[in-house]
């Protein structure tokens, strides 16, 4: 018998303007076009199935939750070195927050030009579980 699902095919970022955001996502992340249209853009991380969907939308809208105060985005990239990733994307000029250190993981929060807050996290030996299962499938 087979998986009812095996992973997450992709996720669904709403941006205001296509062109712009299409190219901030591929200079940002170095990611590879899948697919563009008038409506939607696919972006992938080299080497990687996960798609990153931009979505042309007329407004913003909301993506992260309140948590009891603190706002979490609704999805991570990962980093496997969070001090190069973080200054990196300062380099490039996006705004980032600072980083973070909580239960094992360190992470940091940025925001596209839509102010669509970008979860970047890289998991640590402590958080045993997830950087054991993280490591199996890390590819530098």
């Amino acid at each position: 018998m087979g998986k009812t699902v095996s992973k997450i095919s992709g996720i669904f970022i709403p941006v205001t303007d296509m062109k712009r955001s299409t190219e901030w996502y591929i200079k940002m992340f170095d990611l590879e076009v899948i697919q563009i249209s008038d409506v939607c853009t696919g972006l992938a991380f080299p080497g990687e199935a996960t798609y990153i969907n931009l979505w042309k939308v007329e407004g913003p809208q909301p993506l992260q939750f309140d948590a009891g105060g603190d706002k979490i985005p609704y999805y991570n990239f990962e980093s496997f070195d969070i001090e190069y990733s973080h200054a990196a994307l300062i380099e490039k000029g996006v705004e980032v927050m600072p980083i973070v250190n909580s239960d094992g993981v360190r992470f940091f929060d940025c925001l596209d030009p839509d102010g669509n807050p970008i979860g970047i996290v890289e998991e640590l030996p402590s958080s045993t579980a997830f950087y054991a299962h993280k490591r199996k499938y890390r590819q530098d």
